[in-house]
């Protein structure tokens, strides 16, 4: 089958929801499809080239040329590592005429929806990869509606499968991503690790970064002698205490080495899909501390494999953080219950059941 992705903008640095479509184009390719990737510029992903303004058309055009004949010297994803199948394909916006024709063609973001639902037959059936409720990032309204168009939805996460069912009147399909047990493993036992606590860093509200902060300078009052280390893609916050160590854009072996590192991670986020860090994390023997957003409740289950508290409540998230600083039996047994049950999430069976999904909506004509 031929199958296109059209990717909600470009960038250069790592980005979680991203990923997640690459290792879809992988694990297609892997199976024999024919896998096409398509790259407008960010500033166009919602506009068509009749509405773009002149002077816009010509730097759209010129920015997908540059980047068509410059992907030897410089990749258009230089962080992941795409198969060499999967075709890489720049276009200064997303109208039909830019978009190859083919099997079945993926909106990745609400952003892309509407193209995609606007196309005729020749590019394809018609699906839709649902990694969140994207109101983040987009006006409500707008993004509700792009849930109620004529799609194959694909959800990553229950609480978005209910979300589409309950709200929405949508069916969908629920396929769990799968995590990267090559790049993240146990490197270091987890008995006897140092207490440092580890933590994403991230510069939206509802990412939680200012609550766990929070709860991390509680616990350095009480506990003085405890590390802890933050990694992003943005550069290091100017009031970030010194103490606490911090590390931008880690290559995936030092992002390895940096959980391996430590005894605790802290997931603070208000509201995730299915988040990767903190899977990652239990996959490298650190033992869980959660805010229960829905998301993170796919993997992780309170006083079984994590500790969790509610969300935007950093006293809680201490209280748990405490509770494992004293209690290094329980922070074992959680550690190791969380490696445990995360080893059920690979990419060989998502890419298999998407890979099925495809078969029987494209034969089946659903």
């Amino acid at each position: 089958m031929k199958v296109t992705f059209l990717i909600p903008g470009h960038y250069w640095h790592p980005i979680g929801g991203y990923k997640v479509i690459y290792e879809y184009a992988n694990q297609l390719d892997a199976r024999g499809h024919d896998v096409t990737l398509v790259f407008p510029p960010c500033e166009n992903i919602r506009t068509t080239f009749r509405e773009a303004p002149l002077k816009r058309r010509f730097r759209s055009y010129r920015w997908a040329i540059h980047r068509r004949n410059t992907q030897r010297r410089r990749p258009l994803v230089p962080w992941f590592p795409l198969r060499p199948g999967v075709n890489l394909l720049t276009v200064p916006y997303l109208d039909a005429c830019y978009i190859p024709n083919g099997d079945a063609i993926f909106a990745t973001g609400w952003q892309t929806a509407p193209f995609v639902a606007g196309y005729d037959q020749s590019k394809g059936r018609k699906f839709y990869l649902i990694q969140h409720y994207e109101t983040w990032n987009g006006e409500e309204d707008v993004v509700r509606e792009t849930w109620k168009m004529p799609l194959t939805k694909i959800v990553i996460a229950k609480w978005l499968y209910d979300k589409a069912k309950g709200e929405f009147g949508e069916s969908s399909t629920h396929i769990p991503n799968g995590l990267d047990f090559d790049t993240f493993h146990l490197e270091q036992p987890i008995e006897g690790r140092r207490r440092r606590i580890g933590m994403l860093h991230h510069h939206h509200d509802w990412k939680g970064a200012g609550d766990g902060l929070a709860a991390i300078d509680a616990i350095k009052t009480e506990f003085p002698d405890i590390e802890a280390v933050l990694f992003s893609t943005a550069a290091r916050p100017d009031d970030l205490p010194q103490w606490i160590e911090y590390v931008r854009q880690p290559e995936p072996a030092a992002l390895r080495a940096l959980y391996n590192s430590c005894s605790i991670f802290i997931h603070p986020s208000w509201a995730e899909g299915l988040p990767a860090p903190p899977a990652e994390a239990m996959m490298c023997g650190c033992a869980l501390v959660a805010a229960a957003n829905d998301g993170v409740r796919d993997y992780a289950i309170d006083g079984v494999n994590a500790v969790m508290a509610p969300i935007k409540r950093p006293d809680l998230l201490a209280d748990c953080v405490r509770r494992l600083l004293v209690d290094d039996d329980l922070r074992v047994r959680l550690a190791k219950a969380g490696h445990e049950s995360i080893q059920g999430f690979t990419w060989d069976k998502a890419g298999a059941a998407m890979e099925l999904l495809l078969l029987e909506s494209v034969k089946g004509g659903r």
